[in-house]
């Protein structure tokens, strides 16, 4: 019995937590056999749900020294999918849903997301091409690296890529992957492109940064 997390977990799943993760309305639930969850620990989650049904999953949540709230994992057809979140993670709310194939989210270390963020790995319906009678939009894996600062509201759809010590911008709506790029870029707009090169950002407030920098 783990304080502030309800867990309803079918029999076959295996679950491990850090002794010291601490928790506040909070809920596992899991229906099916052979998946397995990591959680890390961090200063606290809050309202951390992940709802599987299916075989063979993997989530892992890397050891964090701030705090994750919001953080909602849906995967609730398919099989095989896996979620692996880095260490270091500040987060305000975010939602990720893998619903289709054995496609995955993968989340690098000592990033910044803010609240309003939603991944998905797949449409949840078909668009089929007449001439060929295929479905063509498969699902694809979403890779948002090392130290990526994410703003509110933003979405990362099927395919998405973000390279290392990058920003995406409010709001934005990120349709394909910019992995081919070394990093340091802002990325923004709907569908999302590259607006800034050669920048970093930094957790402190600009005029406090700049006052420490002159």
């Amino acid at each position: 019995m783990v304080s502030g997390l309800n867990l309803d977990v079918d029999p076959g799943n295996e679950i491990i937590i850090d002794d010291a993760a601490k928790f506040e309305a909070s809920k596992i639930t899991i229906r099916g056999s052979g998946n397995r969850i990591v959680i890390g620990s961090c200063l606290s989650y809050k309202k951390l749900i992940i709802n599987l049904k299916g075989k063979g999953k993997f989530i892992e949540v890397g050891q964090s020294s701030k705090n994750i709230n919001n953080l909602k994992i849906v995967s609730i057809r398919g099989s095989g999918q896996k979620v692996v979140i880095g260490k270091n993670l500040s987060l305000g709310g975010m939602e990720l849903q893998l619903n289709d194939g054995d496609e995955s989210i993968f989340i690098g270390d000592d990033c910044l997301f803010s609240w309003g963020i939603k991944m998905r790995t797949s449409d949840g319906h078909s668009v089929v091409d007449l001439g060929s009678g295929k479905a063509i939009n498969i699902p694809k894996d979403i890779i948002v690296s090392d130290r990526v600062w994410v703003g509110e509201d933003v979405k990362l759809l099927k395919g998405a890529g973000i390279p290392r010590d990058s920003i995406v911008g409010a709001y934005s709506v990120v349709t394909k992957s910019f992995l081919d790029v070394e990093g340091n870029v802002v990325i923004g707009g709907f569908p999302a492109k590259i607006i800034k090169r050669s920048i970093m950002w930094d957790r402190r407030m600009p005029t406090i940064y700049n006052a420490g920098n002159d």
